[in-house]
């Protein structure tokens, strides 16, 4: 007598529709939770992005004034070319050497840095007094301070950097860019 063999099953491998559904479900559930936070998470670093890149925009100005020994402008600029838009930053912004004090950029006088942003949610205003800042080859910037204000989609100011008169740059504190006027 020879002995039937059994066919070989394999045990099956996956998951059934009900564990899949369960799994879909939880993401789900966490993913609501968590879009929040990210949403936040977002708006921040877009914040601390531009705060960082005005700074630096700052700082080589006033290093390419001093350096340089002629006057350096940095103002905000829709075009990467030319100054315009005053007090409305949210475009961007370009530093160039005002060889004939104008505070303009001319033909002669190239571009040495320049930030261009697409439309964002950030608005970035400067006072209409003081729309553009002026670096002087000592390191100076001359005038009354200014404050550059970094606001939200509802216009309210979130951030904010002053610069003095002497060149120095700081970033307010919250409850100092609460206090300053609003975006709109």
């Amino acid at each position: 007598m020879s002995a039937v063999a059994k066919p070989y099953r394999r045990p099956q491998r996956g998951f059934s529709l009900v564990e899949i559904m369960t799994a879909l479900g939880i993401s789900a559930v966490l993913l609501g939770v968590a879009m929040p936070s990210f949403s936040a998470l977002f708006e921040k670093q877009a914040f601390n992005t531009a705060h960082n890149d005005l700074a630096a925009a700052f700082h080589f100005a006033r290093t390419l004034a001093v350096t340089e020994r002629q006057q350096a402008v940095v103002c905000p600029s829709t075009d990467a070319q030319n100054c315009n838009s005053p007090a409305v930053w949210d475009r961007g912004w370009i530093v160039f050497l005002d060889r004939n004090r104008n505070k303009q950029r001319d033909a002669d006088e190239p571009v040495r840095r320049a930030d261009q942003r697409e439309r964002e949610a950030l608005g970035i205003r400067s006072s209409t007094a003081r729309p553009l800042v002026v670096f002087r080859p000592n390191g100076g910037s001359g005038g009354a301070n200014m404050s550059l204000r970094l606001c939200n989609a509802d216009g309210e100011p979130v951030s904010a950097l002053v610069l003095n008169n002497t060149g120095r740059l700081r970033k307010a504190s919250s409850s100092e860019a609460a206090g300053m006027a609003s975006c709109s």
